[in-house]
């Protein structure tokens, strides 16, 4: 569900930077290949996407928000810049599907306006829902089927855009609010429905409309994040008890994915084809990186990627179908005492480094 904004953005960097001092639990050799993505003018990068080309997408710029930049990397051209619209002066891209087609947002004259960026066709405004003056595009499908957020007097509103235009996609019952966050190939759509009771997570078909996926028993709100082709949905379930990573399976029952190393939160960003789930969860030596399967469970990535990187992962973004996974973190030399005495300054906290992780055995 990552709706990302400028917020979230010096959000996710500070989280990046609690990171502890600890040497990385060490393997000989990591069942991972890593290697570094790069930055833009700034120092730090967010990846939130990638397809099965491993072709990345995400943005990069100041860790406190400024100059933010949409990019795409590939192996093939490494790092560079979307194009971004007449007079907008920021970007951030969201998602990317298998031909390459990328959606996210950029900053207008006066408000947000999401964004669909094809090579052959370059950047696009998919303007708004009627009597609105802002939005989002979360998420991308390979039928270039779009999903995301209008915003205006009306509040936000979650939205399917297709070549036809742009459609409400309404909220649940008893609320008055919604954000989409990730659509599949059968244009099933996940987000969030939001109200005075807290928000739940939803999952939207052209035949039922708006269903609610409920939360784990005990707990009063979640969030759905991602959306597989076999219907299998990521995001979150929170109450009491804390935050929990979750998974509805294909029948839409819900499965807490545990937490790291008896941690109170966890939440899951990203799902592929096989059900691999990653995301973060926080641990006595800060925030960490999982990789959850059904026959491992939930595993920390730090343990997966070779001993001597000097690296620490604290949040895996996305999954392809050939198991690469893009995640955030930190170095070691980026770690000095004084930046962990100021780790919530914005002028003293280290950069966020964006990795792309790729299984040894090449699959």
């Amino acid at each position: 569900m990552r709706i990302w904004n400028t917020r979230t953005f010096a959000t996710v960097l500070t989280l990046a930077a609690l990171i502890s001092l600890f040497s990385v639990p060490s393997l000989a050799a990591g069942p991972y290949k890593i290697e570094e993505l790069g930055v833009l003018r700034g120092g730090s990068s967010i990846g939130t996407a990638l397809n099965s080309a491993g072709q990345v997408v995400g943005w990069s710029g100041f860790r406190d928000g400024g100059e933010v930049r949409a990019f795409l990397w590939s192996h093939a051209s490494g790092l560079n810049t979307l194009p971004n619209s007449p007079g907008s002066d920021s970007s951030v891209a969201l998602a990317i599907n298998q031909s390459g087609a990328i959606v996210g947002r950029f900053n207008g004259a006066s408000s947000t306006h999401a964004f669909l960026w094809t090579s052959n066709g370059g950047i696009q405004d998919l303007g708004a829902l009627r009597g609105d003056s802002a939005s989002t595009a979360a998420d991308i499908n390979d039928h270039g089927q779009v999903v995301g957020f209008s915003s205006g007097p009306h509040g936000m509103r979650a939205f399917i855009w297709t070549k036809a235009g742009m459609h409400a996609l309404g909220a649940l019952p008893g609320q008055s609010s919604s954000e989409a966050s990730g659509i599949n190939n059968s244009a099933t759509v996940v987000g969030i429905s939001k109200g005075i009771s807290g928000n739940m997570a939803f999952l939207w078909t052209a035949a039922d409309g708006l269903i609610s996926l409920g939360t784990l028993p005990g707990d009063n709100t979640s969030t759905a994040a991602r959306i597989n082709d076999s219907g299998v949905v990521v995001g979150t379930s929170a109450g009491q008890g804390g935050t929990r990573a979750v998974i509805w399976t294909e029948d839409r029952e819900i499965q807490s994915l545990g937490t790291l190393h008896s941690g109170d939160y966890s939440a899951a960003f990203g799902v592929n084809s096989s059900a691999e789930v990653v995301g973060t969860s926080n641990t006595s030596l800060g925030a960490r990186a999982f990789l959850w399967t059904r026959k491992a469970g939930m595993v920390d990535l730090n343990t997966l990627i070779p001993s001597n990187a000097n690296i620490v992962l604290t949040s895996a973004q996305a999954i392809n179908s050939r198991g690469q996974i893009i995640a955030v973190g930190g170095t070691h030399h980026d770690l000095t005492s004084d930046r962990m005495m100021d780790m919530d300054d914005e002028q003293h906290a280290g950069p966020v480094h964006l990795f792309l992780l790729t299984p040894s055995d090449g699959n």
